[in-house]
């Protein structure tokens, strides 16, 4: 039976740099803020387009729960 190789612990100092980008995809804080700007002019457009004020309360709760 042959002995059973064992690797070098790899050196994270020395690893490629475009690997230490890797991690969840998030979005950018300046898609963020424009997601933002979209919700409300929609919110905006929906009120002068003759939404009640509970309609727009209605509309507004789900991205308030979404902070």
């Amino acid at each position: 039976m042959a002995k059973a190789k064992r690797h070098k612990p790899r050196n994270p100092v020395a690893m490629a740099p475009i690997m230490r980008k890797g991690g969840v995809h998030e979005k950018s804080r300046s898609g963020e803020r424009q997601q933002g700007k979209q919700k409300l002019k929609q919110l905006v457009s929906k009120v002068e387009a003759g939404f009640s004020g509970l309609d727009f309360i209605c509309h507004l709760r789900p991205a308030l729960l979404s902070l």
